[in-house]
């Protein structure tokens, strides 16, 4: 069967907090230069690269290009198909390893350095490899059906044209080699030529065609995906970079006749929001014209009165915004970017402009409606993104209790830098306080457990939470309480499971051998507990609790029968479930051979129907939050 990969690109917010940006000065020999002088200057900057034997691009590999969606597969470069990482062979359904740069145009083979460069080598499905051989890029004309399925990819005699998202990738990569090997060194001298059918028997070492490259150069921009993977080979492999996905505009100073012209569209849903005390994270989609943006340039400061920028003027990076004002360069593909160090309690504005070209020859686009945004800070240094979502006391083993959070945020809250207690207080007692500092980190979108006892918790759950503490002793009638900056006695609640100074018992809240789990899309603390933002089991066991499960999309297979509580019969993605649905989950029912039937109780936040799907409720319940 074809492994298919709808491919979702990862916030390169994400993406580029796990290795490291351009480093400072990295392409100063390159500034103010064009032309051969600027390809020149490059291959200093880039040569000399550590080098790779052939074995090791293999693993290499299985780390530039995973599969965001999921860790043990890759994505082969011609399909986007998902592979697993340790399917490598010459079958019909594993991957090998692609010269994007065919060895044959220079008749360097596999060795060091061309013939192990990561920065053209790909996975790729092996018979699709094949069939590419050593074709020059161009316009196809026949699609190519490979026997795994249909490809995006088409053909002709000495022609291989990629699926639209890579072309671009596959320009840049074919740049990269012809700056990167000048034939110093007794190294291959590479060329890219505007013509096709350039490896004759002779193995001249050149790639075409320029013209058709140059374009897919422009249509396809580089993505998060690319700069990811160009900050790993640097950082884990080669310590050299692509200077064609650092530095776009490069490719038309030396190859494309020197000035790029301004960009034809403003960004679009320019949106800032996610504030804590001391940050904003803003977001936009490029909306690319004819002309695309090489880099945005991105203001804020205090006033909402912006200096409008000069072509011809580059804008330095400043990103001290203590005295209220700043800017960045943010690169086309990112649309993201969170300013840091910001004054709590403090209203700040926002411009963006595109911009093509850099140094003299920059241009800024600054006529039509100038994107703004606004947003404040908050005032009291409490991240407004943290909340309860499941308080469990199972009926068979009170040992299993635990209390989860959520980060509904979009950046990482780093508990050794802020300061959260979860408190208990038992049974309303005004003395009763139990108090626990949160230690370690929660991710954007993740969850945190606190257990009761950590050995009993991975015996029942078979994982380790978070954090253990005999605090969350709650048997029912026990409130839990979020506190930001100190413990209840010192800090500011923030977010509430139960009601201070009151006895659960025979309360709304009360979760006695069972559990509650917050809605899915009840995203926002609450310093008073709100019935409707919560379902509550009538009874619950160690088999029912649902920890490090939150805010999940889930689709229903049948895979197994038609029992809905069987968590074999749901996937996440393309993966298998680890549980049954719960109330914090949007649910997805198709049509299916197995229709899902209810006989126990059963609860989620949102339930979807496709077309004709069927959803049956025998002697069972339904509670549905949305």
């Amino acid at each position: 069967m074809k492994r298919l990969l709808v491919f979702i690109l990862i916030s390169v917010v994400f993406l580029q907090g796990v290795y490291c940006q351009i480093p400072a000065g990295y392409y100063d020999g390159a500034s103010g230069l064009s032309g051969d002088a600027l390809k020149s200057a490059l291959n200093d900057i880039i040569d000399g690269h550590t080098e790779l034997s052939y074995t090791a691009v293999k693993d290499a590999l299985r780390e530039t290009d995973e599969d965001p969606n999921n860790s043990s597969n890759v994505i082969c470069l011609y399909t986007g198909w998902s592979y697993g990482k340790y399917d490598f062979g010459n079958g019909s359904e594993d991957w090998n390893r692609e010269h994007t740069w065919s060895k044959s145009h220079g008749d360097f083979g596999n060795n060091p350095p061309a013939g192990t460069d990561l920065h053209h080598l790909r996975p790729t499905d092996a018979s699709v490899n094949s069939a590419k051989g050593n074709r020059d890029f161009d316009i196809g004309v026949t699609q190519y059906i490979d026997g795994s399925g249909a490809t995006d990819c088409y053909t002709d005699t000495d022609i291989w044209e990629p699926r639209d998202a890579v072309k671009g990738d596959v320009a840049r990569m074919i740049f990269y080699m012809a700056t990167r090997y000048e034939g110093e060194n007794g190294e291959v001298d590479l060329e890219v030529v505007d013509y096709v059918n350039t490896a004759g028997s002779s193995y001249e070492p050149y790639y075409g065609k320029l013209s058709t490259l140059l374009q897919w150069h422009s249509s396809d921009p580089v993505d998060s995906w690319e700069i990811n993977r160009n900050n790993i080979i640097y950082s884990n492999y080669q310590g050299n970079r692509n200077p064609y996905i650092d530095h776009p505009e490069y490719v038309n100073l030396i190859w494309g006749g020197g000035v790029l012209p301004e960009p034809s569209n403003h960004v679009v849903s320019f949106i800032s929001g996610n504030a804590t005390s001391s940050s904003i994270s803003i977001t936009w989609d490029d909306n690319d014209g004819a002309n695309v943006a090489d880099k945005f340039l991105l203001m804020i400061n205090t006033t909402g009165s912006f200096t409008t920028p000069t072509d011809g003027i580059e804008n330095s990076d400043d990103t001290d915004i203590s005295d209220g004002v700043g800017q960045v360069n943010v690169n086309h593909g990112d649309e993201a970017y969170t300013f840091s160090g910001l004054t709590p309690a403090t209203n700040y504005y926002f411009e963006i402009y595109p911009f093509s070209n850099f140094g003299t020859d920059i241009d800024y686009k600054t006529d039509g409606t100038i994107p703004t945004s606004n947003a404040t800070t908050q005032a009291t240094g409490i991240n407004t993104f943290l909340i309860i979502a499941e308080v469990a006391d199972p009926s068979d083993s009170y040992q299993s209790r635990f209390v989860e959070l959520y980060n509904a945020g979009s950046t990482t809250i780093d508990f050794d830098a802020e300061i959260w207690y979860l408190c208990r207080q038992a049974n309303g007692g005004p003395s009763s306080w139990a108090c626990k500092q949160l230690e370690g980190a929660i991710n954007s979108n993740d969850t945190y457990v606190v257990a009761y006892s950590s050995s009993t918790f991975l015996s029942s759950y078979g994982f380790s939470p978070q954090l253990g503490s005999g605090l969350v002793t709650g048997n029912g009638n026990d409130g839990y309480f979020l506190y930001s900056g100190g413990n209840h006695a010192s800090g500011t609640l923030v977010d509430a499971y139960g009601i201070i100074d009151q006895d659960g018992s025979g309360e709304a809240w009360e979760y006695l051998d069972s559990k509650a789990v917050r809605k899915r899309l009840d995203t926002i603390p609450s310093q008073v507990w709100e019935v409707n933002q919560w379902v509550i089991n009538s009874t619950a066991s160690v088999a029912d609790m649902t920890p490090n499960w939150h805010h999940i999309t889930m689709s229903w297979s049948g895979a197994q029968s038609t029992a809905w509580g069987n968590k074999d019969n749901w996937e996440v993605g393309t993966t298998t479930s680890n549980y049954d649905p719960d109330a914090g989950c949007k649910v997805i029912i198709s049509n299916t051979v197995n229709s899902p039937v209810i006989s126990t109780e059963a609860s989620a936040d949102k339930l979807e129907l496709e077309p004709n799907a069927v959803l049956s409720i025998n002697s069972g319940t339904l509670k549905l939050g949305h």
